[in-house]
């Protein structure tokens, strides 16, 4: 994920920290010599799960995301508690999120979300073999959750019912996992 022998960073100064992140001004030095700023929004890793049920449905959350001002649907994901590892925050983020847990739990791939601005990491999972298991809701989360046929996916995302990036790129790969 982290890769120090490429780290260009001159000088960093923390500007703003948050609860879910935290934005620094580093000055880099690039290839060229030239010295250069860069804002950066750090954000913890994350992982997102797509869930797939025996009937060979997603399930979907759906939920208020400020910033889009809209209830997005989306695949479930959260952020990686301090010491937690991403599978075991995927389990969690399930249980928390749709009330399930998964038996064959398996690491699809991981992306950068944004790399021009932010260090946000996420770790992408498919979850099959799915069994009820419930841990409740963040306190600040109002979710709902869609069950949605695997071969309608791509429809969905097709007219825009689907807008979320890392929901996209793991329903995509969806097709050549399953």
């Amino acid at each position: 994920m982290e890769n120090v022998d490429l780290d260009r960073t001159i000088d960093s100064k923390r500007i703003y920290q948050g609860s879910i992140i935290n934005v620094k001004l580093d000055n880099v030095l690039l290839k060229t010599g030239v010295k250069a700023s860069r804002e950066v929004v750090e954000h913890r890793p994350a992982v997102a799960i797509v869930p797939v049920d025996s009937e060979n449905n997603v399930l979907l959350v759906r939920q208020y995301r400020h910033p889009a001002k809209s209830d997005l649907l989306e695949v479930p994901a959260g952020i990686i508690e301090i010491g937690e590892e991403p599978e075991i925050a995927a389990i969690r983020e399930l249980q928390e999120e749709v009330g399930y847990t998964s038996r064959n739990l398996r690491l699809l791939f991981g992306f950068w979300t944004s790399p021009g601005f932010t260090d946000e990491y996420i770790y992408g999972y498919l979850a099959q073999d799915l069994v009820e298991k419930r841990l409740p809701q963040d306190f600040d989360e109002d979710i709902s959750v869609e069950k949605i046929p695997v071969r309608r996916i791509q429809k969905l995302i097709r007219l825009g019912e689907i807008q979320d990036a890392k929901s996209i790129a793991l329903l995509l790969a969806l097709e050549t996992t399953i």
